[in-house]
């Protein structure tokens, strides 16, 4: 059962999570720390609840397998990240020799420190103190990566910063900004308004638009590698790409998203916070926005999207900003030919609109 119950849980936590792996390498880094040290807890509370081993087997077992999948392949990532001259045979095999050497040490100091403290309350708060440093050396170890591609939460801050004062900050700043515990960090929805979804089906989003309204939103991105849909009644843009993008048109159309779910909460009079923390008196993407829509606004009372003709000149300006946008990017040190967007792997193809289907 314990067996079994470890290998069911590689299966099942490798289909659930597997595609998050690299784009919060560094939480589930931390995560799989903090998840094994709460096995062994788990394991030496056995002997005091002799009647319930083989559940706490069974959840320990599960735990271990969970760390074994994160742990894996978030080092696979942070080995690739450190191979800066493509040498990851040269990381992996250095970095295993450590780890051997660290055990080693460690095993002596435990000998030691089991012969040293007898009582049973001392060898428990020895175990706590020692899992305290092991998990706030990780924590310090973990900050320490300096990822120079955006994910989904350095996207986020380098966003935040850039629309509201026209600045992109650097790698080593927003990687200090990044938090690592999951469940934490920014939002992109707290300041667009939308959730930005990349790659993800459209089919319950197409049910709210109607032939011509579809038509009408493939003919504005036929040029385009992505295709923006808006869908207001869940507050999200779903972001699709053709097959074969590039890592420049996945952030390209990251980017195009946010500033049309800025776009349409000014169309719409919504207001966000990000427009009362502008600067007014200079010039930055959300005032260069708000010039640009100022005299566009939905007339009815309820919620639209943007129409056609307006999105096709909002192309236009979106095209210039994204322009500028990744001129910041390369200057400060950011790298835009790879990236680590939570990107599904749906793909469509709207080109040719009366000609096939999406």
């Amino acid at each position: 059962m314990k067996d079994g119950t470890g290998m069911v849980g590689r299966i099942m936590f490798a289909w659930w999570k597997g595609n998050s792996l690299d784009c919060n390498c560094k939480k589930w880094r931390l995560f799989a720390d903090l998840l094994n040290d709460g096995a062994m807890i788990l394991e030496l509370c056995v002997p005091h609840v002799t009647h319930l081993t083989t559940e706490i087997l069974c959840l320990s077992t599960a735990m271990k397998s969970v760390v074994g999948i994160a742990g894996g392949a978030t080092r696979a990532s942070i080995t690739n990240h450190q191979a800066i001259k493509g040498n990851m045979a040269e990381i992996s095999a250095k970095d295993g020799s450590q780890e051997t050497l660290v055990n080693l040490v460690a095993s002596f100091t435990g000998i030691f420190l089991i012969n040293y403290f007898t009582d049973i309350t001392a060898q428990w708060v020895v175990t706590f103190l020692l899992i305290i440093l092991h998990l706030y050396s990780n924590y310090q170890a973990v900050t320490a990566l300096i990822f120079k591609n955006l994910n989904d939460l350095r996207m986020t801050l380098v966003l935040k910063s850039y629309l509201i004062v026209n600045a992109v900050l650097g790698p080593e700043r927003i990687n200090k900004m990044e938090s690592v515990l999951l469940g934490f960090g920014t939002d992109v929805e707290k300041f667009c308004g939308f959730k930005i979804i990349l790659g993800r089906p459209l089919r319950k989003t197409l049910i709210y638009y109607n032939y011509d309204e579809l038509r009408s939103l493939t003919e504005v991105y036929k040029n385009r590698k992505y295709l923006l849909v808006p869908d207001l009644k869940r507050r999200a843009i779903f972001v699709t790409f053709e097959k074969g993008e590039t890592p420049q048109d996945v952030i390209a159309g990251y980017y195009n998203a946010v500033l049309l779910g800025l776009a349409t909460c000014i169309y719409n009079r919504v207001n966000l916070d990000i427009y009362s923390k502008r600067q007014l008196h200079q010039s930055t993407p959300v005032t260069r926005l708000n010039t640009f829509m100022k005299t566009n606004h939905n007339s009815l009372d309820v919620p639209n999207n943007i129409p056609p003709h307006l999105l096709l000149t909002f192309n236009d300006f979106v095209d210039q900003e994204t322009d500028m946008f990744f001129t910041a990017l390369q200057v400060n040190g950011w790298k835009t030919d790879s990236h680590s967007l939570y990107l599904d792997e749906w793909r469509a193809q709207w080109r040719d609109f009366d000609k096939r289907s999406l």
